[in-house]
């Protein structure tokens, strides 16, 4: 019943963002089994469970939340040439 969880594998050559998101999952584990503790046996302090769950975690979420989807990955409908005339027609406008 006790399930052991899979960290993501480290290895040197790993981009650091790696290590971040296994120490992520890690908090993430600890606030878990915390929850499931009765309130006289639980083993961080309210000060702790607090940062952890209302600062650090969520802020690590954050910051680990990038979607590559095809959506945003797309090739503008414009060339660059045609940015720049854009940009160039748009300052001369602005500044006559």
């Amino acid at each position: 019943m006790n399930q052991q969880h899979k960290y993501p594998e480290i290895t040197w050559h790993k981009n650091e963002y790696v290590h971040v998101q296994q120490a992520l999952t890690i908090l993430k584990d600890i606030i878990s089994r915390e929850d499931k503790r009765h309130e006289m046996d639980q083993h961080l302090t309210p000060s702790m469970y607090s940062l952890l769950t209302n600062e650090i975690i969520p802020m690590l979420d954050n910051e680990l939340d990038v979607d590559y989807s095809d959506d945003e990955i797309t090739e503008s409908s414009m060339t660059a040439d045609e940015m720049h005339t854009a940009a160039w027609q748009q300052h001369q406008e602005l500044h006559n």
